[in-house]
């Protein structure tokens, strides 16, 4: 049997918002697709809540009378009734007798019957918070500046998520929680790398009433039900409170607040958050009082990452002390610099603070802060730039390792910024900057050759694909070389074919590698457990193709992860199906719409994905190939041709000018 897949359910629900779409605004038809997806999967899948009589699908679709809208609204008041742990003030906006008539609220009904929710129905029990995640994110498109309020990227959060890494058992909290991403991607991220039915406590605070309604529903229909996301303004009254009146506290706190709000300082409950200054209320400078709310609800072990304006880095005043006290207090662990337009809402650049509790910081970090500049580790986009896995990934690598990468991050001493007035503006410390192109050796401009240092400076590009490079140029003398006799052109054509077996052995290696992993995935194939093999396969895969040269350790985990991700939802299906339901999903998607025998299935999807990653790593070799005839090709064009041998070439040509126009029989004037 032919199960739905996330990318089917979500063709599904498009369709069924197509019903609604001209009839109102993106916010208002988000809730009548969430209300109904509620109603629909809670009646399908038991279990999940308790559902009463007046709440179950059938009887909504049995009802023939003119109050279709009374008796939806009577669903889920029923539904929120019977199970006010979770759905308390959920519904409170949603109001079906006033936004739509009878013909378009049956006509949406027709659209969700058609729809088995059961996970009997389904490629798996994620399958609906995945569709309704895509969902969200076409909402937030369309939404245009307003989307901003309420949903962060998903690959904004991802990165976020794997730089504090939760972990079984830890608590997560997002001060400021939009639809509840955040706190979703925290439980993914711990049913990926330690197991499914492991236990996070999940917690959040969100000012706008419907947006915390749809982050509860968000959460819901991921299949979790004991999280606490509670409606108020965090910042003057946070709600998450323990039994003697103290905050409490978290492992980690993840958070996008609004940009550049306004507060007032009198109806600021909890003052002692802000331990490190008050910012004035007005001028739209809130910012860094947001970052003191995640750093006092922060356990004294724990990470937090926030995501703030450029602004904070750099202003001034109060926000200058509000700084100084949070870097000499080892409180600050990171600034990493995100491109701009990445945001719905804004254009402008922002940047993430990892921030640790009291205690957090490790030992060997004190007194430093990573500085990353990540700013051009995006990919453009037709109205929005976004971060690509591979670039993910790379902030993520540089995080860990708390690498010094030229141009990309670098780790500075607390007495660097203290010389520099605390300023943490992310170019003062990391230039991203293209480097400057080399000056032209003059020597060389006049009288012909390459110089050596510049060949010298890119020989070690060249040797890892086996390029000789007495194969592209002659000795002239001990400080320059000369192109060969054939030209620069023909030697630069050249160049693919002398590196063409270093570049097949690479592939080769790939394929290898391959070969001797995939047992592991064949292991662990239909377990719920193969997800959790990402991090040792990209060691090992990183461990097996690093010491040919060709690519770098970050272009390595890069193309692995861009690999993993796209192949999600395969790795996903395999996971929980096996090899023949991986099959049967790329049939019902017509990826793959030749039937395959299920003793062949095994090999199939093994050649298919190791295929794929494997034409993955040679297309990135490729374009390092591409490089060296790039930089061949920029020295022909610097130094192929002196000034000395163009001022033979023009002389020549004067001569032959003056021979030919004294055989047409013209005389130069005396």
């Amino acid at each position: 049997m032919t199960l739905r897949t996330s990318v089917g359910l979500e063709r599904a629900l498009f369709r069924a918002s197509d019903v609604l779409r001209g009839k109102m605004d993106e916010p208002q038809y988000r809730d009548i697709i969430s209300g109904m997806l509620v109603l629909k999967r809670v009646s399908d899948q038991p279990g999940i809540l308790r559902v009463p009589e007046r709440a179950h699908w059938s009887h909504i679709t049995g009802y023939e009378g003119k109050a279709l809208g009374h008796v939806l609204n009577e669903a889920l008041w029923e539904l929120e009734r019977s199970n006010p742990e979770v759905l308390k003030g959920v519904f409170e906006a949603l109001d079906f007798d006033r936004r739509l008539g009878r013909a378009d609220l049956k006509a949406l009904i027709d659209q969700f019957d058609r729809i088995s929710l059961s996970d009997n129905d389904l490629e798996s029990g994620d399958v609906v918070g995945r569709a309704y995640d895509i969902l969200l994110n076409s909402f937030a498109d369309g939404a245009g500046k307003r989307g901003g309020e309420f949903f962060t990227p998903r690959s904004v959060v991802g990165l976020m998520v794997h730089l504090v890494r939760p972990q079984e058992g830890q608590s997560v909290y997002d001060p400021f929680a939009g639809s509840g991403g955040m706190l979703v991607q925290a439980r993914q991220y711990v049913d990926e790398h330690v197991g499914a039915g492991t236990h996070l406590a999940l917690f959040g605070q969100e000012v706008n009433a419907a947006t915390c309604s749809t982050a509860r529903l968000n959460l819901l229909l991921h299949g979790i039900v004991d999280s606490s996301v509670l409606c108020g303004d965090t910042l003057s009254d946070p709600l998450h409170v323990m039994a003697d009146g103290h905050l409490r506290r978290f492992d980690c706190v993840l958070s996008n607040p609004p940009f550049s709000m306004n507060y007032s300082e009198k109806v600021v409950r909890y003052p002692e958050r802000m331990r490190y200054g008050w910012t004035p209320g007005q001028g739209k400078k809130a910012d860094l009082m947001n970052v003191q709310h995640v750093l006092a609800t922060l356990r004294p072990g724990g990470i937090g990452a926030v995501v703030t304006p450029h602004g904070v880095l750099f202003r001034g005043g109060v926000e200058a002390d509000i700084r100084r006290g949070i870097v000499e207090a080892s409180r600050l662990e990171a600034v990493i610099g995100i491109g701009p337009n990445v945001f719905y809402g804004t254009s402008i650049p922002a940047c993430i603070l990892v921030l640790r509790g009291e205690n957090g910081t490790p030992a060997e970090q004190r007194g430093q802060v990573l500085f990353i500049n990540a700013e051009h580790e995006v990919v453009t986009g037709r109205s929005q730039n976004r971060l690509e896995p591979q670039n993910v990934e790379k902030i993520v690598g540089a995080f860990r390792e708390w690498a010094n990468i030229p141009g990309f991050s670098r780790v500075v001493s607390l007495d660097e910024i203290a010389e520099n007035d605390f300023n943490l503006n992310i170019r003062r410390y990391v230039d991203a900057s293209p480097p400057a192109e080399q000056l032209l050796d003059v020597r060389a401009a006049l009288f012909g050759g390459v110089p050596r240092s510049e060949v010298d400076a890119q020989a070690e590009r060249f040797r890892v694909f086996g390029v000789d490079l007495a194969d592209l140029f002659r000795t002239r003398g001990s400080a320059y070389l000369d192109f060969l006799g054939e030209g620069f052109e023909a030697t630069a054509a050249r160049i693919p074919d002398l590196g063409a077996a270093r570049e097949r052995d690479f592939g080769d290696r790939c394929r290898s590698w391959w070969r001797e992993t995939e047992y592991l995935i064949a292991e662990l194939a239909g377990t719920g457990r193969l997800l959790m093999l990402r991090p040792r396969l990209m060691a090992s895969f990183r461990e097996e193709l690093l010491p040919a040269g060709i690519l770098d350790r970050y272009q390595l985990a890069g193309v692995f992860a861009a690999w993993w991700s796209d192949r999600h939802n395969d790795l996903r299906s395999l996971d929980n199906r096996g090899f023949p339901g991986l099959i049967d999903r790329w049939a019902s998607t017509d990826e793959r719409p030749s039937y395959v025998p299920e003793d062949l299935a095994r090999e199939r999807v093994l050649d298919v994905l190791g295929d794929d990653l494997r034409s993955r790593v040679e297309r990135l070799a490729a374009t390092e190939r591409q490089g060296l005839v790039d930089a061949y090709r920029s020295w022909g064009d610097r130094y192929a041709a002196s000034i000395t041998d163009l001022e033979r070439e023009n002389e020549a040509a004067a001569v032959r000018l003056r021979l030919r126009l004294g055989e047409l029989g013209y005389t130069e004037p005396a």
